[in-house]
């Protein structure tokens, strides 16, 4: 068992070669599971932490496991330090809810989800042709759930 985050990412780095997933899967399971790890707000262990989502997360996609990604990568988001890094992030959950979730009800709320925090960060940049392109995706996405609802 690692003694803190560094070393169990450490241990992750060198193992991932042969096993990604499981390594990164360690690093995780340590900081979710240990009190000095949870409660830790440092801008090193986010980094780390947001790391290890990410190539978990990106391990997922490459097995087509899309549902598992969206979650991991929605587990990174408010550790990004920069909205640049939320856009990454937010782009990769978009592509991972069209392709992870069959049912519509599922896939538009998480498109909703994902398009708000979006919006967010394009309002904070600025950059409000992009805040109102999300705004018209969540409309959208909106409106099919509400025919979901209707129909079930």
């Amino acid at each position: 068992m690692p003694k803190d985050i560094v070393e169990a990412y450490a241990l992750a780095v060198k193992a991932r070669e042969s096993c990604t997933r499981k390594a990164f899967e360690t690093v995780v399971d340590f900081c979710e599971n240990d009190l000095k790890c949870s409660a830790d707000v440092s801008q090193k262990r986010n980094t780390l932490l947001l790391w290890s989502y990410d190539r978990l997360a990106q391990s997922f996609v490459r097995t087509g496991n899309y549902g598992s990604a969206y979650d991991l990568w929605n587990k990174a988001l408010p550790l990004a330090p920069s909205n640049e890094i939320k856009l990454k992030l937010g782009m990769q959950m978009m592509e991972a809810a069209d392709k992870g979730f069959a049912n519509m009800r599922e896939k538009a709320s998480r498109i909703v989800e994902t398009a708000s925090v979006l919006q967010k960060v394009y309002r904070d940049n600025k950059d409000y042709a992009n805040a109102t392109k999300m705004q018209k995706l969540i409309d959208n996405a909106s409106a099919l759930l509400i025919q979901s609802k209707v129909k079930n």
